[in-house]
Formats: C-alpha cells, sequence, structure tokens
C-alpha cells in the first residue's frame, strides 16, 4: 500500500513539473519572412550556375522587380508562412526559406522530381 502511495505521489509531481516546464518556456520567435526589399540568389547544385534577382515582398507576395514579360512565368508568387520562416512555388520548383540572422536560405526543390534538391537559394535584404 505504501508502494502504491509513493508511485501516484512520484507520477504527480512529475505531471506537475512537465505542466509546469511548458507554461514557463519562453514563446518562439517569429520567423515569417518579413515584407521588404531583397536580393534572391540561387545556386544549381549539379552546374553551380547562380542567379541573383532583385524582389519584393509585401504580406505573403513574392514579386520580381524585372523590366518586361518572364516567358511561361509570372512575376509573382505566393509564399507561405511557416515556423521557421517559408517556402513558395515558382517555375515548376519549391524554394524552402530558414531564418538565418538577417537573411533567409533554403533549398530549391524540384517539384516534378518528387522534391529533389537541385539548388540553395536565399533572400537577403537590400536597401
Amino acid at each position: 500500500m505504501k508502494t502504491r502511495i509513493i508511485t501516484a505521489l512520484t507520477a504527480l509531481f512529475v505531471a506537475v513539473a512537465a505542466l509546469a516546464g511548458t507554461t514557463a518556456t519562453a514563446p518562439e520567435a517569429s520567423a515569417r519572412v518579413s515584407s521588404g526589399k531583397y536580393t534572391w540568389t540561387t545556386t544549381k547544385t549539379l552546374t553551380g550556375a547562380r542567379g541573383s534577382y532583385p524582389v519584393t515582398i509585401r504580406g505573403n507576395v513574392l514579386t520580381l522587380d524585372i523590366r518586361g514579360t518572364i516567358i511561361g512565368a509570372s512575376k509573382h508568387a505566393r509564399i507561405h508562412q511557416t515556423r521557421t520562416g517559408g517556402f513558395f512555388d515558382y517555375g515548376g520548383n519549391r524554394y524552402v526559406l530558414r531564418k538565418s540572422g538577417r537573411k533567409y536560405v533554403g533549398e530549391e526543390l524540384w517539384l516534378t522530381i518528387n522534391g529533389a534538391v537541385v539548388g540553395r537559394t536565399s533572400l537577403t535584404p537590400r536597401r
């Protein structure tokens, strides 16, 4: 009987301590992709080909700041915000971004081949 009481009290103590630990922790900082002007850079893994483009982000929309038309592609992409940053689909690829200091870095995934990683990408703030 005494062993059962001690076991029950220990379990209760552990449960209360676990609950207190979850409520006392600091909230996670938001890593959402912030509005502003950025330089979007992509580097292909296999070829090393690199491209840099000026972009503007307003709310959840990324806009390429390039004059003229882009054949077969839009100038806009919707950003899906996540806890660690966000992602957007553009030109058949998905660009996954994570906050790293003042900029965002991540991978370029080729959606037609089950999300195979085909490059690196970044968004760097510009003035």
